[in-house]
């Protein structure tokens, strides 16, 4: 719908548009047309322009009328005399890039309500009760007694803590490295295969002569028997651990891989033969070792081998 413009009215406007007692015509053809809006009465603008210019040619018919001045698709500018509003106030200050940045952060960093958190937390009430209770006030005993317990929480705290010492981060394999066992290596994975299975080796004959169990003979395809025919005491000494026979059994399987691919390097064997002898190896398990013996939960990776 159209919709009228807003006309300036002058106290002699309630009578009509005849003269009035003044001698003068109320309705002044010239500012007809001049709205209300951003209408200034100094007198430094009396001779210049109104803020909203209007179109010369209008309806005389709605002008009788007092009705639209414009339609609805006619174009209103603005004179040089409009001001924004706010349009003293900066476009941004130094925080204004922060406090975008804030929008952008991750959760919880992000959020304006319920659970905020921010990088930094200033404690705005710490201070209340370090200080003494003023007997002035006549505080409750249950709020004297609140004070004593924070402050002694407090001080509990401030003697149990201790200084933040600035820590250098460590890196695991750096730290291991340092160490002689663990250290860098540019040898072939076979000839490492080789190095483990000769270390397990010996590890588990020192496990054997610190028992002293002399009569026990490990070959080196991890195959623990007796040297003779053991009496009875000298079989319930001879019983090792799980532990001790699922490490013999485990190392035994890697010397089998380690093994064929040892003859594989050798010549002795094309790659299909060193193919088709791995995937029987680690498709009978089962059948080759005996893990399930001494950790029986082994046999649901062996069956769905």
């Amino acid at each position: 719908p159209d919709l009228n413009p807003i006309l300036r009215v002058e106290p002699g406007d309630l009578y009509g548009s005849h003269d009035n007692d003044y001698g003068g015509e109320l309705w002044d053809e010239e500012e007809d047309a001049i709205p209300l809006v951003g209408e200034t009465y100094d007198n430094d603008y009396q001779n210049q322009e109104s803020v909203w210019r209007q179109h010369e040619e209008w309806d005389e018919d709605e002008h009788d009328m007092g009705g639209a001045l414009w339609q609805e698709s006619d174009e209103v500018g603005a004179s040089a005399y409009l001001r924004p509003l706010l349009g003293n106030a900066p476009l941004s200050t130094e925080h204004t890039g922060p406090g975008i940045a804030l929008y952008h952060a991750p959760r919880p960093f992000h959020l304006r309500s319920g659970r905020t958190r921010r990088t930094i937390d200033v404690p705005l009430i710490a201070h209340w009760y370090r200080e003494r209770v003023s007997r002035q006030q006549n505080y409750p005993t249950k709020v004297r007694v609140s004070y004593q317990k924070l402050l002694k929480a407090w001080v509990l705290n401030q003697l149990n803590s201790r200084p933040y010492l600035k820590k250098r981060k460590k890196y695991l394999f750096t730290s291991l490295k340092a160490t002689k066992f663990f250290q860098c290596t540019e040898l072939d994975w076979v000839e490492v295969g080789l190095q483990v299975c000769r270390q397990g080796h010996n590890m588990l004959n020192l496990l054997i002569n610190r028992k002293q169990l002399n009569y026990l003979h490990l070959d080196y395809n991890f195959n623990l028997k007796p040297t003779k025919t053991l009496t009875t005491k000298e079989r319930k000494k001879s019983r090792f651990g799980n532990a001790f026979h699922l490490t013999r059994e485990i190392l035994r399987l890697t010397k089998l891989v380690v093994d064929s691919h040892v003859q594989y390097r050798l010549g002795n064997v094309d790659a299909y033969q060193l193919a088709d002898g791995l995937q029987y190896t680690f498709n009978h398990v089962g059948q080759l070792t005996g893990m399930y013996r001494y950790k029986y939960r082994l046999m649901r990776q062996i069956r769905t081998c």
